[in-house]
């Protein structure tokens, strides 16, 4: 998506002109966000967070003059694309979430929002916390661990369930999308030729399938009208954090009328195909891929009233492209970051072993499904 901002715009300032004028609005506008503060009673600092990018993140501490704790309050900069202001759009949808979210899901939250900025394209939040669940799924789904030891983890993916399906259950929408098997092939080919994988190391008989079951999934189109919610767009354990003994979701987009199996395949895809080098040598891919995957789809479910085997063609179709689109973008990282050959090079070595056995699986689960759900009548509805 091109940036339509105009010429001047946040990315041309410098990170202390940012945390300046920033800094001066929280200040400024700190007894509308706490009725306990004052402008006069507060100290704030601010620095980068991160971001990716046109976007920019920044953490800012309000700090009461009594020593009391700190207020902790993320601020995120945003581009303006020809279709979407996406701050915007993610302000109004934790605007939406935040009171409904904990009465229709215990223990499920979002960011509290605070303001927007116009000058910058940007919205505040309050922190949700410092316990990111991608680090902790990293470190304690290890291979030298028994899945009886591990119920806190299986807790915490369920829970991320029950979350996701809150989100759709509050943002449900009215309509719904008609499957057609060319929007997966035009999705991974918005960024990524899909045909060029058979430039990479993949068995014969894995492109030989994969090609076989694209050609088959022509055979659901039209046959099934999709639920449709808002788009989370990114939902991974990357943002899902676990203070308070909840559950939170940082950076959702929001975007209406959003089949719901696109968050949930990106979240299949991404236990599947997490980056665990090189700090997590042992964790455990074929738990991740199994029982971890498994409890997240049974949470899920569990939640709604769709027919069980179509639910589960849908979401591991969507499964299936997030794996594709992730063998991609991790290629071309790599590329794009150090050079052409060195990501073909650790694409054949690293990541083609890595990922022919999700792949072949998640195709077989589709091809099982496809059985399993017998003749497909036309228009069926979820």
């Amino acid at each position: 998506m091109n940036d339509t901002s105009g010429e001047k715009f946040h990315w041309q300032y410098p990170d202390e002109y940012v945390v300046d004028c920033l800094s001066r609005e929280l200040k400024d506008n700190v007894e509308k966000y706490y009725a306990d503060l004052t402008s006069a009673g507060v100290s704030i600092t601010g620095k980068p967070w991160g971001g990716q990018e046109t976007a920019r993140t920044f953490r800012f501490e309000i700090r009461p003059n009594d020593r009391s704790v700190p207020r902790v309050v993320f601020i995120k900069l945003c581009p303006i694309f020809p279709t979407m202001n996406p701050a915007l759009l993610e302000y109004e949808t934790l605007q939406l979430l935040y009171d409904k979210m904990p009465l229709v899901r215990d223990n499920c939250h979002v960011s509290r929002p605070l303001d927007y900025y116009p000058k910058f394209n940007a919205y505040s939040m309050e922190s949700v916390g410092d316990r990111n669940f991608k680090p902790y799924l990293l470190k304690k789904n290890s291979r030298l661990r028994s899945d009886s030891a591990l119920s806190d983890l299986f807790s915490i993916v369920s829970g991320s369930a029950r979350w996701l399906s809150a989100f759709h259950e509050i943002t449900r929408s009215k309509k719904s999308v008609q499957f057609s098997h060319r929007t997966i092939l035009d999705d991974i080919n918005e960024d990524f030729d899909y045909f060029s994988l058979r430039k990479f190391n993949f068995s014969k008989d894995l492109i030989r399938q994969l090609d076989s079951l694209m050609q088959n999934l022509a055979l659901l189109d039209s046959k099934f009208a999709l639920p449709c919610a808002k788009w989370h767009w990114d939902f991974t354990p990357g943002h899902v954090y676990l203070d308070y003994n909840r559950i939170s979701v940082i950076d959702i987009l929001g975007i209406d009328d959003t089949p719901i199996f696109e968050d949930i395949g990106r979240f299949l895809a991404s236990m599947m195909a997490i980056n665990n080098f090189p700090f997590y040598p042992f964790y455990d891919f074929r738990r991740a891929e199994g029982p971890l995957c498994d409890k997240f789809v049974e949470t899920y479910a569990a939640d709604s009233n769709y027919d069980r085997e179509h639910f589960l063609l849908f979401t591991h179709i969507y499964t299936l492209k997030y794996l594709i689109i992730w063998f991609f973008s991790q290629h071309q990282r790599v590329a794009g970051k150090i050079s052409p050959v060195i990501g073909a090079a650790f694409a054949n070595l690293r990541l083609v072993p890595f990922y022919e056995r999700p792949l072949m699986q998640t195709m077989n689960k589709i091809n099982e499904s496809i059985e399993r759900a017998g003749r497909f009548e036309a228009n069926h509805v979820f």
